[in-house]
């Protein structure tokens, strides 16, 4: 079945559920995987299998699933079934990454790039995006952490890798029942460039001014309308802000052997 509008790929796999289907293959994109999970989760759940056809594919790096399409279609014949974590982001479940503040402007531009695909995509959205981003005032809270400030990047993973490599939290692993984020720090136009380097290059959570979290729950508060995208989906997050959980073993996927 083709989706026709963004949000469809959500109604299909609910429907596929509810007519009795045990597995579920997403042809697509982290953006239309993430609506397929969605879907599967409302629905009651389903196995997941994956055939990256996106610009980044992160969510099949998570699950280690080969990036070209044969060995992926070999993988879900193979029928390896693993269960992984979901993240609750208010009303809504993910499967690999949550972007907030710069991640989610950059996102945003990045779509509208046909050019190039992956990681060249969101390097070259992000050359614009870093010069007119204006870092936004939160307050954050898990357990014992409280931050409260400008904020540049809110990373909430499920999985190492966002944009089609960028390794923001290189510590995530999908089924250790606990989410993974990376907070960076309000800071000015010439330190992001940095920052964006050290990003493709895992070394983001290690920079001054960065904060790497693992919890089961954390709290973000604002007052402003932050960008935010979803496994990719651009979004907002409205005030007052957004509360992100866990939910253990909440997906069954096919994964690599």
């Amino acid at each position: 079945m083709l989706t026709e509008a963004p949000g469809h790929a959500t109604e299909l796999a609910a429907e596929a559920v509810r007519h009795g289907e045990t597995l579920v293959v997403a042809a697509g994109g982290d953006g239309t995987i993430c609506e397929i999970v969605q879907g599967l989760h409302d629905a009651g759940g389903a196995t997941l299998g994956i055939l990256p056809l996106g610009t980044g594919n992160d969510a099949a790096r998570t699950l280690a699933l080969p990036l070209r399409l044969e060995p992926a279609a070999q993988a879900i014949m193979a029928g390896h079934v693993r269960r992984v974590d979901l993240m609750k982001a208010g009303d809504r479940v993910v499967l690999n990454a949550i972007g907030i503040g710069l991640l989610g402007a950059i996102n945003v531009n990045a779509a509208s790039i046909k050019l190039v695909r992956g990681i060249a995509a969101y390097l070259a959205a992000a050359a614009g995006t870093l010069f007119r981003y204006q870092c936004p005032e939160i307050t954050l809270t898990s357990g014992s952490f409280t931050y409260e400030g400008a904020m540049t990047i809110l990373a909430v993973h499920n999985g190492v890798t966002t944009g089609g490599g960028f390794r923001l939290t290189p510590a995530a692993i999908p089924d250790d029942r606990q989410l993974d984020a990376l907070l960076v720090e309000a800071t000015g136009v010439p330190v992001r460039l940095g920052r964006l380097v050290a990003a493709v290059r895992g070394t983001l959570p290690k920079k001054p001014g960065s904060h790497e979290l693992r919890f089961t729950r954390l709290d973000l508060r604002t007052d402003v309308r932050i960008p935010c995208h979803f496994d990719g989906n651009a979004a907002y997050i409205e005030p007052p802000g957004m509360t992100f959980e866990v939910l253990p073993s909440a997906q069954e996927v096919i994964a690599a052997a």
